[in-house]
Order: C-alpha cells, then structure tokens, then sequence
C-alpha cells in the first residue's frame, strides 16, 4: 500500500519514511516509462512521488499502465497546484512488489499543448545514441508514439515518416494530419530532426544510417549521416531556421584538425565573436553597439549625460534603479525614436527595468549588422569554415519540404532570438534572394535546379503583342516557314 506520515501540511504529503514496496514501486515505474522514451521529471515538492509527462486523456492512461499491470485513479489529494495528480496501484505482484501497492503520479504535461518542448525529439523517442536505418528508425519511433499517444495522433506521426522516403524536396502530405499551425510549428523544429534523418537516408544524399546524438546539446549538430563508415555531420532547421550562437561556430571549427589553427582575427567581424564569447548577453549587447559606434549607443549617452563608451550593464543599473517606469518611458522616448523602436506597455511598466533598453539595443544592432555588407561577408567567410550539411524541414498544413546545402556553399546573416530568450547575439542562413546572370544553356541551368524549388516562372514574350515587328508581318503574312534573320557587314538587321 502507499503509507504517508501522520503529519500534514496544506494538504501536501510530508513522507518521513517511506515503504520499501513503494520506492520500488517507483522504480519499477521509471524503468517501464523510460524504456517507452518518456522522461521522469524529478521533483520532491509535495512529498514522495512520481512525475513525468503523458499526454491523453482518462482512456490513453488506462491503456499505458494497464499493460504494466498498474491501475490509475484519481486522487483525494493535490500534490501540485499545476498539474493533476493521480494514484497508481499494482494489480497484481511484480518482484517483490506485492499486489495493491500505490503511488502518487503528478503528470505535468501541460493540457493547453499537444506537444511540449522536445517531446518530439529523437533522444527523447528512444533513438538518441544508437545509428539506425530509415526502417529502424520508423519501426522504433512508432512503438513510442503508439504508446504515448492517441491512434490518430500517432497515426498521423508515423505517415509524415513514411512519406520522409522519397527523393522529392516536395511531399505532398493533404489530409495526413489536422494539427494546428502552432502544432505543426512543434512538428517541424523537433520531429524534423527525424524525417530529416529519414530523408537523407532516401534521398540524394544517398546515406545508409543516421546516429543522433546521445543528447541534443551538441553544437551546430543533429545527427550524422553515415555512408560507406563515414559519418557526415548534419545540422537541421525547421522552416527559416533558428537563430544561433556566434560563439558555436569558433567552438566548432576549433574541434576540427583541419581548422583547428585558422586565424580569423584579421576578419572584421571577429571582435564581435570576441564580445559574444566573453560576455553575457546584456553585457554583450553593450558593447557591440559600442563597436559599431550606433547612433543608439550614442543617444543613450547622452541621456545618461556619459559617454557612450562608458556605458556598462552595473552603469545602467545604477541609472535605472531610483527611476519609475513613468520616468524611464519619458527619458528614453528620444533613445526609441532613434531607431523607430515601439514597445508595448506590458514591456515599458513591467518589473524588468533594462530591458526597456537592452531589448531596442540589440534589435536596432541586428539591422545595422545586417545592413553593412563587408561585416555580413567577414560572417560568411567564418562562417564557411564549418565542414557541416544543412538541412531544412518545413511542415505546414498540406505540405513537406526538405532542402540541403553546405555551410561552404551558403550565406549567412546575424540573427538574435530576442531579450525574453536570453540568447547572445547569433547567425542564421541568409535566405533572400540572389540575383545574377548565368551564361548556360536552358537545359543545363535547369538540371542544377532542385526540384519543389520553383514556385512560380513569369514570363512577358515580346513577340505579337507589343508593337509592329518583323514577327508580326511574318505571322500576317501566312507564311508558315521559319522566319530568317540577316545582317548586312555592318551588323545591322
């Protein structure tokens, strides 16, 4: 049985000694629940329980604990305010764990999404640390989401996996699914590590295994794709791509042999990995703007009455502390107005005093990055120095898109996730358009063309419409031969 001590307090369980049936009950759980790729959450708020995450209703937990002879209840008592709480109870002997045996489960999925962060990841889906198939991979992961999820949003899981098996940069995926635009978001960055995987094994890329990473905290890497014993790194973005630390590219091109000495301290925009390596990112947002002398860092100043190279993270601070919001919004109107910046209120009378400027400050410094092209080319050239594959995934509502290119080959830009991430100043793909001119014949430039690349080939042809021509005679004329064009020496026609 579950025993709780006699003493109590705001109806939470105070457990002073605990059963020995129960701590191995609890055991027992955690192994059952991991072995299904669902992490324990730990937590000893509340007293003596177990916590992981099951999304599902009444009917789906039956289902799960009911093939590990448990039997779910709901409880009398309210471990956390939050989250629901239920008893769990044997039915029946396991080891030495006798039969009626209970223990508190606080579920702590959070009922407002279908997804929580990283639930969808592969270490999370029980394939972290192990170099798999495509068919492996597939097989494995629809054993968890089957027993994690409702069939029809396991279902539809496990199809966008299946249709990952093509060459195709376009999937057409109409009536798969009917996730929402916020889940499909979901979907996209944490689930499109694995249909990546998945369609770099079927595509072009033309790799036999994939491993992910035992934990996805490796830095600019998702999986390997593995060809001939060779494991190439691969880093995944879900639709533009996310935003990511300057400092991960020196981290990586330090770790490899090959780049272990390139100098890149004659590049202009070295300094500015200098400051995001060896500062914070309030303090680093400071000093960037000092770097680059914005007209932002210098309206600041003069604000303050200091100059702009003054100013520190402890001197904004000091500056701000004694003042009231309603104080603040009327000094720092003419620091906004410099860069056309527009807070909300909600920002500009909450609690959180700087970020009334660091926030403005490292928004304005992203456009004057990106607007000074010899700074975004030295990022490029850094940038380039990373032997790493790009993939990006795009689930939307009724189609699937993959596209891959070499960090050597791509062009980059600064990027910054914004002050309520807490993230120093990062990079992303340069997607915009690059126009040029090809001397190639049609054929030729449309075999290195991608395909589900082209949405749209607009034309204006010049001949019969527009004015009196040559074309135009020899169209009036019945002529059917084909029309010749003669020049005299002088090259005229």
């Amino acid at each position: 049985m579950w025993k709780k001590s006699e003493n109590y307090l705001d109806k939470r369980f105070l457990v002073e000694k605990v059963d020995v049936s129960v701590s191995s009950l609890k055991s027992y759980i955690k192994r059952s629940v991991q072995e299904a790729g669902i992490k324990i959450t730990g937590s000893t708020r509340g007293g003596y329980h177990i916590r992981f995450k099951l999304p599902g209703k009444m009917e789906d937990f039956q289902s799960f604990f009911k093939i590990r002879n448990l039997k779910i209840s709901e409880s009398d008592e309210k471990i956390s305010s939050t989250f629901n709480t239920y008893v769990l109870t044997t039915t029946k002997d396991i080891d030495q764990i006798p039969i009626g045996t209970s223990i508190p489960w606080v579920n702590n999925k959070r009922k407002d999404r279908l997804f929580n962060n990283k639930d969808l990841a592969p270490e999370n889906l029980g394939i972290g640390g192990l170099l798999l198939t495509k068919e492996e991979i597939i097989d494995r992961v629809s054993i968890v989401l089957k027993s994690r999820y409702n069939s029809e949003v396991a279902n539809s899981l496990i199809q966008l996996m299946e249709l990952a098996q093509t060459k195709s940069n376009y999937i057409d995926i109409e009536g798969v699914h009917n996730f929402t635009d916020k889940v499909l978001a979901k979907v996209s960055a944490d689930f499109g590590e694995i249909l990546s995987a998945i369609w770099s094994m079927s595509s072009s890329m033309n790799f036999k295994q994939v491993k992910f990473p035992a934990k996805s905290n490796e830095k600019l890497l998702d999986f390997y794709g593995v060809r001939f014993g060779i494991g190439y790194p691969i880093s995944v973005k879900s639709g533009g791509g996310g935003k990511v630390n300057l400092n991960n590219i020196i981290d990586v091109i330090k770790r490899r042999s090959k780049t272990l000495n390139n100098d890149n301290s004659t590049e202009e925009s070295f300094p500015i990995f200098d400051i995001v390596k060896n500062n914070i990112m309030k303090e680093g947002m400071i000093k960037i703007n000092q770097l680059m002398k914005t007209s932002a860092i210098e309206k600041l100043g003069d604000i303050m009455g200091v100059s702009y190279n003054q100013i520190s993270l402890d001197s904004l601070e000091d500056w701000v502390k004694n003042k009231s919001n309603y104080e603040l919004v009327v000094l720092l109107d003419p620091f906004w107005k410099t860069m056309g910046t527009t807070l909300t209120d909600k920002i500009k009378f909450g609690n959180d005093k700087i970020r009334l400027i660091i926030s403005p400050l490292g928004e304005s410094l992203i456009k004057v990055l990106n607007e000074n092209s010899s700074m975004r080319k030295s990022l490029t050239n850094i940038a380039r120095q990373v032997a790493l594959i790009q993939v990006n995934v795009d689930v939307k509502s009724n189609k699937m898109f993959f596209r891959k290119n070499r960090f050597k080959d791509m062009n980059f830009e600064f990027g910054w996730a914004g002050y309520y991430a807490g993230n120093r100043l990062g990079f992303k793909e340069d997607c915009a358009i690059q126009s040029g001119f090809l001397k190639k014949k049609d054929l030729d430039l449309l075999a290195t063309i991608e395909d589900g690349r082209v949405d749209l080939v607009l034309t204006d042809p010049p001949y019969l419409i527009s004015r009196t021509s040559g074309m135009q005679k020899h169209k009036d004329s019945g002529n059917k031969k084909q029309l010749s064009v003669q020049k005299d020496e002088d090259g005229n026609v």
